[in-house]
């Protein structure tokens, strides 16, 4: 192997450089490529030959592409990369965080967990950036499981999470929206930019790793919204704990990108954001997904509305 391997942080992930994209890579190469994936969850790739052939060429070592469900951000030419456009305004509406404007900040998520089956991972290329910002951050849910006290592990071992699809940020109740003012073109509902009404999803709260067996701490920012059976004000205050543990900043890390740059993660392991950029950056980031084979959760339809003249008392 002519690419060297070391930690990308001192927290968590690797940092593979000198890889040739363009290679014929051997039986080895690509198991180890496989074991430092599942070891790390994280992995930033960096080396020559970095485009689109070549990079949905690596990401096909680690299992079955999927195109994205919206055809208007697919790349035209590469149906199987989707197209992270900050001057796509369709999908980048300007928004004021802590008193200043923003496009493209997304917080803390897993993808598709809002669905029983969420994604295995997914590969970022960088191809064009800002001066500055446009960072993407990572947080690793199996650290922040095993950092959790003996008390709250047992606490929590056979409780179920339950995530809904929301697209209005101010919907998500355990989603920080204290500095948040949404732009004019914020989505309000899943249809208004394209999504179907998902049902809810049941995971466990404790979610083991169908392929490494890590307990991973399955909570995350956007999209969660109970604790199924309990009640409301226990499930609440246990939510906010989880929450404000799993986003300490020793579980996470925060990417400067390189043109270039190939990050590829964990998705069942993993939760990822993006702080933004400002209105008129220009940031192109190609991605690809990787399907997710194993059902990790369970859809639940959303409850009935009462009919009229019941429920009220």
């Amino acid at each position: 192997m002519n690419w060297t391997v070391n930690p990308l942080c001192d927290a968590l992930g690797a940092k593979i450089e000198g890889f040739d994209f363009a290679a014929s890579w051997s039986d080895e190469e690509q198991q180890k490529l496989k074991d430092l994936w599942l070891e790390h969850g994280l992995l930033l790739v960096r080396g020559e030959n970095a485009n689109p052939e070549n990079q949905i060429r690596f990401s096909k070592l680690f299992g079955e592409l999927e195109a994205h469900p919206l055809k208007t951000i697919r790349s035209g030419e590469f149906p199987e990369l989707m197209e992270l456009n900050s001057e796509d305004s369709r999908t980048n509406p300007v928004a004021v965080w802590d008193g200043e404007e923003w496009v493209g900040r997304l917080g803390w998520h897993k993808d598709l967990i809002y669905t029983g089956k969420p994604n295995r991972g997914a590969i970022l290329r960088a191809v064009k950036l800002p001066e500055v910002d446009g960072q993407t951050g990572y947080a690793d849910q199996a650290k922040a499981y095993a950092a959790l006290s003996k008390e709250m592990k047992a606490r929590i071992e056979d409780l179920k999470v339950m995530y809904r699809f929301e697209v209005n940020l101010y919907k998500m109740p355990f989603f920080d929206t204290s500095t948040y003012v949404a732009g004019p073109g914020a989505p309000q509902k899943p249809s208004d930019v394209g999504f179907p009404d998902f049902p809810d999803s049941r995971y466990p709260l404790v979610l083991e790793h169908p392929e490494t067996g890590q307990k991973i701490l399955n909570v995350c920012p956007m999209f969660v919204d109970r604790i199924d059976g309990l009640p409301k004000a226990e499930s609440d205050a246990l939510l906010t704990e989880l929450v404000a543990h799993v986003i300490r900043p020793e579980f996470a890390y925060l990417h400067q990108w390189q043109e270039g740059d190939m990050i590829l993660w964990d998705n069942w392991r993993y939760m990822h954001s993006a702080p933004g950029v400002k209105p008129g950056a220009k940031r192109l980031i190609h991605r690809t997904t990787i399907l997710g084979d194993t059902i990790l959760g369970e859809s639940v339809p959303h409850p009935s509305p009462l009919p009229k003249g019941e429920g009220a008392h």
